[in-house]
């Protein structure tokens, strides 16, 4: 990864901000289907599955914008990311057409998130293509620069 490029630290900013999001939200409804299973089970347990599956998203990207060292690359990934979800879309039936209820709940859910994600990519590509200010790539060189360290001359004990 490119140091010292404020698009790139702030697009995995925001993606840092959209793991933790949703690994506090799954941490929430994980304690309330300990309370009570049948309550959670009815009202919140597509909330857990879609924040789950979303957190697994935005970790893999994270892990891929992370090992790319070039502007040019990430901006490939993030288009490369949203075609492919734009065609999962497209091609998809709406309902997968299985004889288990669940298993088309699921299908339905991972196209909701494929939606979002495809949102998403597009607010990171639009990041990615920003203009920071002056101010704002000051503070980015400024937090890159080593402390100055301290050498104590003299005996140590």
């Amino acid at each position: 990864m490119e140091q010292g490029n404020w698009n790139v630290d702030q697009m995995l900013h925001w993606l840092d901000i959209k793991i933790d999001w949703e690994e506090r939200n799954i941490h929430e409804l994980k304690e309330q289907m300990d309370e009570n299973f049948l309550y959670y089970f009815e009202y919140n347990a597509e909330n857990l599955y879609k924040s789950i599956f979303m957190s697994k998203c935005y970790k893999i990207l994270r892990q891929g914008l992370e090992e790319t060292e070039d502007i040019d690359k990430i901006q490939k990934i993030l288009r490369r990311n949203e075609a492919c979800g734009e065609k999962r879309l497209l091609n998809a039936q709406l309902d997968c057409q299985s004889s288990i209820r669940a298993v088309n709940m699921v299908h339905f859910l991972e196209l909701e998130c494929t939606q979002q994600l495809i949102k998403d990519l597009r607010v990171l590509a639009d990041i990615l293509a920003q203009t920071p200010s002056e101010e704002d790539c000051n503070r980015t060189a400024k937090k890159e620069e080593p402390p100055e360290r301290k050498v104590k001359t003299g005996i140590r004990r």
